[in-house]
């Protein structure tokens, strides 16, 4: 039977697609092979032997024969993937992170102005793990960071360690806690096994080289029933741009057929939602056993994995290994029981003693067994929270530390101790922000810690960190002003007061809080204790004269105060999410020459801080000045 002119030009272009794509060996066994066979069957005729049906139907046969031989040596074959578009990806090796958020961050492009869609369309669960594989600048990183729950966290994999450090500034700057980088291989995702619910590859797909390796790699990091959702452009002849038809190197057709040759199922396509590109959710079977990959990280003890180290190469590389997510697994059990969990704080002159203990006894099991593990992490430097600047100086410090554990009957007493004055003054630190975990579980665990001032002395012996003292109360802003309950006290809190303070005072330390912005959430926890809700009053905060540098950003802090991180930004963001105005003065910025970009984000710029105390009395607020 001859073919007809447009069955045969059909063929032409299917196996014209199947040899862009890599997958055609030349009508030899393999992928290309039945992909030809296939096509033939359908009526075309191989444009390279130019052979029949009945052969296509011979090699079909002869094909399921040898189905055996070509089990056994898939392996080989696989090892053996030659790159299927060499040098697609340099213009991404070195690039400029501001130049690319220029091209992928503006409405023109259509997964920019659909962004939002796109999220929907996902539907993420709270407490997913969510790879965002191929991140780029990280625009959908961040989105879906701000929309996942405290036990939800992303990670951002690319092969541009300069996007990866991009990532990690924007996420900071936007308060984002709950996002990881991963530096990964051409071939590989570098994703430990078993490890993300959900994979995003978002115009990236065309950019793998080397296609069964990498989604081989995913499908071992996917858990049993997890998904991958794949949006790339649509790749049509006579539809699409040149851009399109020169830079893809072929259609949806050909990349679905890859990525189900690597053991995904296609599950759902999301249709009329973009005009552009094409969106196809696939899924890792349910019964599937994660099975060993040598593309992707083994489950072994690495020495260092995702949670070693900062700056450039933390938090990347080989992911983490087996004992970090166990080490992982128990913190995060101790803090959904937190309030299971009691403890004590004593200052040293050389360190700090600590007991934490609990009466149910499989919590008090738990906080032996994380102490236990931390012991080891301090003896070799190993840290878990890699983006915790406080931790990171700990743990930079281990060597100086001596630390001695001593189980009791419901959990553990430690005595860290150190001789390097700097290092006491850490681990005093260290002590302080545990039992905030304590207090605060989840929310907590998700803040940044900022580092002491290397010129600042160790607390006395005498000194015992506030957040330990059981009877202050934090109904509204937790961690900060904490207060006392008065019994039977007269001049009660009352609903309807209105505020506005007059902040004039900076901290005596760089790294203190501000005690006007203290002040403030004295008042909202005090009025907590009354059983009322910051929607009960009115507080307006004007910091001005030596508290205007209590607004600077975290980057105009540490250019200034020679100290990372504002230790005033997460209690400002705390007091604003409770309905706190905070203004600072225009007037004080330009007397002392601070730029307006300096100021932290969604602080607001006043004409004066005369206007704001002159309008909102003339508006019925009470002024309270805090020198």
């Amino acid at each position: 039977m001859t073919p007809s002119g447009n069955t045969q030009n059909r063929g032409q272009q299917i196996q014209q697609e199947l040899r862009d794509a890599g997958s055609c060996q030349a009508m030899g066994t393999g992928v290309g092979a039945v992909g030809t066979a296939s096509a033939l069957l359908l009526g075309a005729t191989c444009p390279i032997c130019v052979v029949s049906r009945s052969w296509a139907e011979s090699l079909i046969m002869k094909l399921t024969l040898t189905g055996l031989l070509l089990a056994s040596t898939a392996t080989i074959a696989f090892a053996q993937e030659k790159s299927v578009r060499p040098g697609v990806n340099d213009s991404f090796r070195d690039p400029d992170p501001r130049a690319f958020t220029e091209r992928f961050e503006i409405e023109s492009r259509e997964v920019f102005a659909k962004r939002k869609d796109i999220l929907e369309a996902i539907k993420l669960k709270q407490t997913d793990v969510v790879a965002d594989v191929g991140a780029g600048t990280g625009l959908f990183t961040r989105l879906f960071a701000s929309n996942l729950g405290p036990e939800g966290r992303v990670i951002a994999v690319d092969i541009a360690q300069k996007f990866l450090d991009h990532i990690e500034v924007t996420c900071r700057e936007q308060g984002l806690r709950n996002v990881e980088t991963l530096l990964c291989r051409d071939d590989s995702t570098e994703l430990p096994p078993e490890s993300v619910d959900v994979a995003f590859i978002c115009d990236t797909y065309h950019h793998f080289e080397f296609p069964q390796k990498t989604m081989t790699s995913l499908l071992k990091a996917l858990k049993p029933g997890g998904r991958v959702v794949v949006i790339d452009f649509k790749r049509i002849e006579g539809e699409s741009t040149e851009w399109t038809m020169s830079h893809v190197r072929a259609g949806q057709e050909v990349f679905e057929s890859e990525i189900l040759q690597s053991g995904f199922i296609k599950t759902d396509e999301v249709k009329d939602l973009l005009k552009e590109n094409y969106m196809v959710v696939f899924e890792r079977a349910k019964q599937e056993p994660a099975a060993a990959d040598d593309s992707a990280p083994a489950v072994r003890d690495r020495g260092r994995g995702m949670g070693a180290g900062r700056g450039p190469g933390a938090g990347r590389g080989m992911g983490p290994d087996a004992a970090m997510r166990v080490d992982q697994d128990v913190f995060h059990y101790l803090l959904e029981r937190h309030e299971l969990i009691r403890r004590e704080v004593k200052n040293l002159d050389n360190g700090v003693e600590t007991i934490t203990e609990s009466d149910d006894a499989a919590v008090a099991v738990k906080v032996q067994e994380h102490v236990a593990a931390m012991h080891e992490r301090v003896k070799t430097g190993r840290g878990l929270r890699f983006w915790d600047d406080l931790f990171v100086a700990v743990f930079r410090n281990h060597d100086k530390i001596r630390m001695v554990v001593e189980n009791t009957e419901h959990g553990v007493k430690v005595t860290e101790t150190s001789d390097d004055a700097y290092t006491v003054k850490l681990i005093q630190a260290h002590a302080v922000v545990v039992s905030m975990f304590v207090k605060r579980g989840f929310d907590e665990a998700h803040e940044n810690h900022p580092v002491p001032a290397v010129d600042s002395a160790p607390a006395p012996a005498s000194a015992t960190p506030p957040v330990v003292d059981p009877n202050l109360l934090f109904p509204i802003i937790e961690g900060y002003g904490g207060v006392v309950a008065v019994a039977d006290a007269v001049e009660p809190p009352r609903a309807g007061i209105k505020l506005v303070l007059d902040v004039t005072s900076e901290a005596k330390k760089p790294e203190e809080i501000n005690k006007g912005l203290d002040r403030a959430a004295r008042l909202l926890n005090l009025y907590g204790t009354a059983g009322l809700k910051a929607s009960d009053i009115s507080v307006t905060i004007v910091l001005h004269g030596e508290a205007t540098k209590s607004v600077l950003s975290d980057e105009a802090w540490e250019s200034r105060m020679q100290m990372k991180h504002n230790p005033n930004l997460p209690l400002i963001r705390l007091l604003q999410k409770a309905g706190v105005e905070v203004m600072v003065c225009g007037q004080a910025l330009s007397y002392r020459k601070i730029e307006r970009s300096e100021v932290g984000s969604d602080i607001q710029v006043a004409a004066a801080a005369l206007t704001v105390l002159l309008n909102r009395q003339a508006d019925g607020f009470a002024c309270v000045q805090v020198p």
